[in-house]
């Protein structure tokens, strides 16, 4: 393999992709992940994923016009890939928000060091779950491998990858939603049982202020439900990484 033109393009190509899926995917997009760390890990899977992808790369332009369709191609490439696997995240954390709101814990916020914005405590406590299990099962390596077959299947971004793209997104975050309840569903089915026990309390004795006597038990029983069910949000964060993976492959197949 010789260093030529077509071959430093090529490199530049994929540098552009995977910068763009950086930009957009867990654990890379992180505002506390310096520029520099970032910048550096995408020339190195750039540097090394260059020549097993050259098959699937365009040739040299001639003008600038194509120059900037292959660059905006790219880009679009890679934020497609990273979006796909980023809303796996932001369903653990939507989960994580309706248990804040069940067991009374929606006024707490903590600060999310991945986008520098607030959330609530469990919202925030399944984001860090979801991505500590997205790299104990290479979801990383997954991606990178999406990546790498983007180049053999999606060389170029078609209109009728831009349709899939709307339909493959509806349905990915129908699909996402109804994992998010499910995580939430044991604190969800304890808080309805311990708003139950609180207002037959409350009928026994209505002169006690049962509901604000009774926050640190709902608070208690939801986290005691949340640690019982981490397995379960494990395996269905598990499961949300290949239904995204297997939507991103749909859209990538897509010609139109």
């Amino acid at each position: 393999m010789t260093l030529d033109a077509a071959l430093l393009f090529g490199f530049f190509l994929v540098f552009v992709r995977c910068s763009a899926m950086f930009l957009s995917a867990p654990i890379f997009s992180g505002s506390n992940v310096p520029l520099l760390i970032r910048i550096l890990a995408a020339v190195l899977v750039s540097a090394a994923l260059t020549a097993v992808v050259k098959a699937g790369l365009p040739a040299v332009p001639s003008d600038m016009y194509a120059f900037v369709s292959l660059v905006a191609n790219e880009v679009l490439a890679g934020l497609l890939i990273g979006v796909f696997i980023q809303i796996v995240m932001l369903a653990a954390q939507m989960a994580g928000s309706f248990m804040d709101l069940q067991v009374g814990l929606s006024m707490s916020h903590v600060l999310n060091p991945s986008n520098g914005q607030s959330s609530t405590v469990l919202s925030q406590f399944k984001y860090m779950l979801a991505m500590i299990v997205f790299l104990a099962v290479n979801g990383h390596h997954v991606m990178l491998g999406a990546f790498v077959r983007s180049f053999q299947i999606m060389p170029t971004v078609t209109g009728g990858t831009l349709a899939a793209v709307q339909q493959s997104q509806v349905a990915l975050v129908a699909n996402l939603s109804l994992i998010a309840l499910q995580i939430a569903t044991p604190v969800l089915a304890v808080s309805i049982l311990v708003d139950a026990a609180l207002g037959i309390m409350n009928k026994a004795v209505p002169q006690m202020h049962i509901f604000i006597v009774g926050m640190p038990a709902k608070v208690a029983m939801g986290l005691l439900a949340v640690s019982v069910a981490l397995p379960a949000t494990a395996a269905a964060v598990l499961g949300g990484i290949e239904y995204a993976t297997d939507s991103l492959f749909r859209v990538m197949a897509a010609r139109g």
